[in-house]
């Protein structure tokens, strides 16, 4: 009897993970990741039309692609293990589309960011490079790369857009707009034919556990 019961749960809820998680050999199914920003949230759980498809994921982690079925979904993101939820959007997914959606901003005012990924690779010999800005109380921020403003003024919650750059290795800075005064700085290894999300993440207000930093994410 245990074991019958065992196996109607488990039928159960192959089931329900089956309205939204689709095959990934399906021609009409979407890929989405998702990727933990708030810098002062506890770890989360990513809810799917009601069904837990990630749990407890920590603050600057991103998630494997995640193969799911075109048309509008339903996705929340709550406190491990409870049901309290932080975010809660409706995402209409697009066919042979990959989306990022990001948990954004200080817990008490956490969104949800959604951003589109390429796909297709830039051209030999060039890389793809975006920048998002969720770096809830860094302001307006420069983004130079080897000491080049390339992208300026962005205000939280920006997406830059993808640029085609030399495949090579880039000194990038994040500084306040307008000023000298750097934030951030890393070195960007960048290969070619390859698509890349550069993320401003942390917090001033949270410097002494997640300071301000860059998380580079490859894209497609």
């Amino acid at each position: 009897m245990r074991r019958l019961i065992g196996l109607l749960l488990s039928v159960l809820l192959i089931a329900q993970l089956g309205s939204c998680v689709a095959d990934v050999n399906d021609d009409s199914t979407a890929r989405v990741r998702v990727l933990h920003v708030s810098p002062d949230a506890p770890n989360l759980d990513v809810l799917v039309d009601g069904a837990r498809v990630l749990s407890n994921v920590p603050y600057s982690a991103a998630s494997a692609y995640l193969i799911f079925s075109t048309g509008t979904h339903r996705i929340a993101f709550n406190v491990t293990g409870t049901s309290t939820t932080l975010i809660d959007v409706s995402l209409k997914l697009v066919n042979a589309t990959a989306y990022t959606i990001i948990a954004a901003n200080f817990a008490a005012s956490m969104q949800g960011l959604t951003v589109t990924d390429q796909t297709q690779a830039p051209p030999a010999g060039q890389a793809a490079v975006r920048v998002i800005h969720t770096a809830p109380d860094a302001g307006p921020v420069d983004v130079l790369f080897n000491g080049q403003v390339v992208f300026a003024k962005m205000l939280f919650g920006a997406n830059s857009g993808y640029l085609n750059l030399a495949a090579g290795t880039y000194d990038v800075k994040v500084n306040i707009a307008g000023t000298s005064t750097t934030v951030i700085q890393t070195r960007l290894t960048a290969n070619g034919a390859t698509n890349y999300s550069v993320v401003a993440i942390g917090s001033n207000r949270t410097a002494a556990t997640n300071p301000l930093a860059l998380k580079v994410l490859t894209d497609g």
